[in-house]
């Protein structure tokens, strides 16, 4: 078929380079990412906007981001995802020059609109752009692999991020740190065209189209497991992140320096934990991913009732999360298949952020009326038994064991499968 020669032509880049390239605009994103969220709060509260305007401008960016994720995924199926990532970029990288650049109320809350939309469209066209690109032989193998190396350049993209701040914040302001990630992001999105080879949609299928596609498959017994594995981990990451700022504050004092060296310190176990889940490997994730999950609330247990030191039992929380969120990234990107990694991506990740909104909804109510310790407690307590039911919902469904394979498994001759492989590692 002439789109196949197309896609496969010889003007593709080479195919170490197109996993280097993956692994750099996976850090390149990240470290703008997290050199922005280490600022913004303080950047807002020094331009005099109070606490009710504050959560108003992170409320509209949670809704924006919603109603962005929802059809993002879809957009890149039916688009190419080589220009969702372009377009998502520019757009978040636009939001935070204008973040930076604001000085008032309304250029703010459209900077905030703006990274929060441009976030959501980028988020998955990357991976799909590269995991579609390979073929047939060794294929499990190889999206492990590629997938992993994706989240070990996100970690370690925090971990510059945090660094850039530390030394960068010595001579620029939050503001200018800020259009500097900016800038930075923009100049990723329009590096993208130069960067990755094209991508085929699927011009026949409309977006509403894919979406309820991928509703509909996420909702089948195929991918149950990995629903409820995606609940317990978005729980544990919740009360990780809602907790080790108050944690921290009421061993160590509200020195903001020590909170910068333990939130370094935690990113950089997150990175190893995804360096190391290498070595559980991919032919069981439902084992391995629950109980990871598992895992890491742990921990987080033992510092909440004062039976572990907090610095100590966070990197260790942080280092299990690592390796919990790159089995499960791996497990499903094994699952979905090419024409709808896109959509089932984005809608997965919906079903992520609505599961972390009622979290931040339940934490703090029993938060505020029994104490931090029994809220991590009960919070702890879902996550760890939704993980553990991945496990007999995997054995009672054993499609849901069955990875995605182009060549005659779940998803044969879906639109946009490919035969060949652009990618070796």
């Amino acid at each position: 078929m002439p789109g196949r020669q197309e896609l496969h032509s010889e003007e593709i880049p080479a195919r170490p380079a197109l996993l280097r390239r993956y692994v750099l605009f996976s850090l390149g994103s990240t470290t703008a990412d997290f050199a922005f969220g280490a600022v913004f709060v303080t950047v807002l509260l020094a331009r005099g906007i109070d606490p009710l305007q504050l959560g108003t401008l992170l409320a509209a960016s949670a809704v924006f981001g919603l109603a962005a994720e929802a059809p993002s995924g879809a957009l890149g199926d039916r688009y190419g995802h080589r220009r969702l990532l372009a377009s998502g970029l520019v757009v978040w990288g636009t939001g935070f020059v204008l973040f930076g650049w604001a000085d008032g109320v309304p250029v703010t809350l459209l900077g905030t609109v703006l990274w929060a939309v441009g976030f959501h469209l980028h988020s998955g066209a990357l991976t799909a752009l590269v995991v579609n690109r390979m073929g047939t032989r060794d294929r499990a193998v190889r999206v492990a692999r590629v997938v992993r190396w994706g989240q070990i350049g996100s970690r370690f993209g925090g971990v510059l991020g945090g660094v850039t701040v530390m030394l960068g914040g010595t001579w620029l302001s939050g503001d200018a740190l800020i259009l500097v990630a900016g800038a930075m992001l923009v100049a990723l999105g329009l590096a993208v065209p130069l960067s990755f080879p094209a991508s085929p949609g699927r011009p026949g299928v409309s977006v509403g189209a894919l979406v309820r596609e991928s509703v509909t498959t996420l909702a089948g017994r195929r991918f149950a497991p990995l629903v409820v594995l995606v609940v317990g981990l978005t729980v544990v990451k919740a009360v990780l992140v809602m907790s080790w700022q108050p944690l921290v504050t009421a061993r160590y004092g509200d020195d903001v320096r020590i909170n910068g060296m333990v939130l370094l310190v935690m990113t950089f176990a997150l990175a190893l934990g995804a360096v190391c889940s290498r070595f559980l490997g991919h032919r069981h994730p439902h084992l391995w991913g629950s109980a990871c999950v598992i895992a890491t609330g742990v921990p987080l247990f033992l510092v909440a009732w004062d039976l572990l030191p907090p610095v100590v039992g966070l990197i260790l929380a942080e280092f299990l999360l690592g390796m919990s969120q790159a089995l499960f990234v791996v497990w499903e990107h094994l699952m979905y298949s090419d024409a709808a990694r896109n959509a089932l991506f984005s809608t997965m990740s919906f079903v992520a952020l609505a599961v972390l909104s009622m979290t931040h909804v339940l934490f703090g109510w029993v938060w505020d009326g029994h104490g931090l310790e029994t809220a991590m407690t009960v919070v702890l307590v879902v996550s760890a038994v939704a993980a553990a039911a991945t496990v007999p919902l995997a054995f009672a469904f054993p499609e849901s064991r069955r990875f995605f394979d182009p060549g005659g498994g779940a998803g044969r001759g879906a639109p946009g499968d490919s035969e060949g492989s652009d990618v070796r590692e």
